[in-house]
């Protein structure tokens, strides 16, 4: 009876720390079709990749919204800004556009389209557009349209007791954003009709604030990405991930 209770607790432990979230439908790595499975199986995962529930044994972080803490634009002393405390909303409207995998060499490569991303959050802006100065420091709202993210994930094994546990690099992320309008509250002070001109101003100047703001969200977004897949992947081995049947 000892040997057999023994044998249990063992199973347990075993199934309770080493293996993928059982949400997550797995490819076989002889999948001729091998790049669609995979494409079906993060489809899949659209609602909990938004909450970041992926079971108990598993910390996170959540899309639905994305938090960022500040991002900071400075292009000499005519454009100084930072935006903080970000909520965006929509990346988990994501829609896969191409995907490529070598799940031997855990490398794969994704072009994600996200139509609509909505934020809020704070700005701190001093900038010259034209001939107006513009300044302020309040609260900020708006939305990105069409944007693009293109993804590169490159993974390794780590060796632990003769199995070779998944590891990923930090992933690398290109953003292309097509269109965006802000609105800036307390611009001049809080003068109305000023802060209406300067609203007017930075949405007719539109892609030079997004043209700014994109290497701040790409740098932001590779962290939370690789936070979210190293966590998801933390206890799995290559096999778990890629069987040879499923």
């Amino acid at each position: 009876m000892n040997k057999f209770l023994l044998v249990l607790f063992v199973v347990f432990i075993k199934s309770a720390t080493a293996k993928l979230p059982s949400v997550i439908k797995v490819c076989s790595r002889n999948d001729p079709n091998i790049d669609a499975c995979i494409k079906n199986s993060l489809e899949s995962l659209r609602q909990n990749l938004a909450s970041g529930n992926f079971g108990e044994n598993f910390n996170v972080p959540k899309i639905e919204p994305l938090y960022f803490e500040s991002i900071k634009m400075q292009r000499g002393q005519e454009f100084q800004a930072a935006f903080s405390r970000l909520n965006i909303f929509g990346c988990s409207g994501f829609e896969l556009e191409k995907l490529h995998a070598d799940p031997k060499n855990l490398t794969f490569d994704i072009q994600v389209l996200l139509p609509k991303l909505n934020f809020t959050g704070k700005y701190s802006l001093k900038m010259k557009i034209l001939l107006l100065n513009l300044a302020g420091k309040g609260d900020i709202k708006g939305q990105l349209t069409k944007s693009r993210a293109n993804l590169r994930v490159r993974g390794y094994t780590e060796t632990i007791d003769g199995e070779d546990f998944v590891r990923f690099h930090r992933m690398s992320i290109k953003l292309k954003i097509d269109d965006g309008k802000f609105q800036l509250s307390n611009l001049f002070n809080g003068d109305p009709v000023l802060g209406q001109v300067g609203n007017q101003v930075i949405n007719d100047n539109a892609r030079l604030f997004i043209d700014e703001l994109t290497p701040g969200l790409e740098k932001n977004l590779s962290k939370i990405f690789s936070e979210i897949i190293n966590n998801i992947l933390k206890d799995s081995t290559h096999n778990d991930m890629f069987p040879d049947k499923v």
